[in-house]
């Protein structure tokens, strides 16, 4: 456990990422599902995008646990209470290619805005470890966004 940040900036450092944990697991499984389950003419560009997407994201959720962990807190012990502590909602089923393009590129949108909330709550600590891994998020979520946006365009 940290030992140069006050017990308050653990407590409520970890409080956020936890929050960020939540809605970075239901991107994760979104985009994970759409790269399943995408079809159309841009099948193969999208399946490929949405697998490099959720490879970063799944990875991310590692680093993220580890830091709540790093500052003394547990994680959510199951899937149920990941979902409840998220302020992002799951998809509807058999949804078409546009249709996913866009609620990812919203969900990334969303996620890289609680990233830099994050990092600010933990920058107004003076917790730049936390700063810095906030920063690295939102850096791949906006890239991200901005990727699914020009997938948008016609």
């Amino acid at each position: 456990m940290t030992t140069y940040l006050s017990s308050e900036a653990h407590q409520k450092v970890a409080l956020a990422l936890k929050d960020y944990l939540a809605d970075a697991t239901l991107v994760y499984f979104k985009t994970h599902t759409f790269h399943w389950n995408v079809e159309g003419p841009h099948f193969y560009s999208l399946h490929l995008m949405f697998e490099k997407f959720y490879e970063t994201i799944w990875e991310s959720l590692d680093e993220i646990a580890e830091r709540v962990r790093a500052l003394g807190e547990k994680t959510p012990p199951n899937l149920e209470a990941l979902l409840k502590m998220a302020s992002l909602k799951e998809s509807v089923t058999n949804l078409d290619a546009p249709k996913m393009v866009t609620i990812l590129h919203e969900d990334y949108l969303a996620l890289a805005k609680k990233a830099h909330e994050v990092g600010a709550i933990a920058e107004s600590f003076g917790d730049q470890v936390t700063t810095d891994i906030m920063t690295e998020k939102a850096t791949f979520l906006e890239k991200a966004a901005w990727m699914l946006q020009a997938s948008m365009t016609k």
